[in-house]
């Protein structure tokens, strides 16, 4: 089932799939897979998770490799991006 988010619970929900991939540093995650999968439970088809992975890199909280074919996390940041997930993820998703 769909659910519309907030732009905090996006992000987190972001975030927690990278973190569960393991996509730290040089190991990343397929950036059209993830927005796929993402799609199947966020509303605007990819459109809206496009715009909230962009505000993310600009906080260098996820990396842009492979000229944006594919995305990781910054292991710089991992106490800030463990507490924001656990702030703004909704339980149960």
């Amino acid at each position: 089932m769909k659910t519309t988010f907030t732009d905090d619970q996006l992000r987190a929900q972001i975030l927690h799939y990278l973190w569960n991939q393991g996509s730290w540093s040089e190991i990343y995650t397929n950036l059209d897979k993830m927005i796929k999968r993402l799609s199947n439970v966020v509303k605007n088809n990819g459109k809206n998770t496009m715009k909230k992975i962009e505000d993310l890199v600009k906080w260098n909280w996820v990396l842009p490799r492979k000229n944006w074919d594919t995305v990781s996390l910054n292991p710089v940041f991992k106490p800030q991006i463990k507490q924001y997930i656990e702030n703004h993820l909704i339980s149960g998703s």
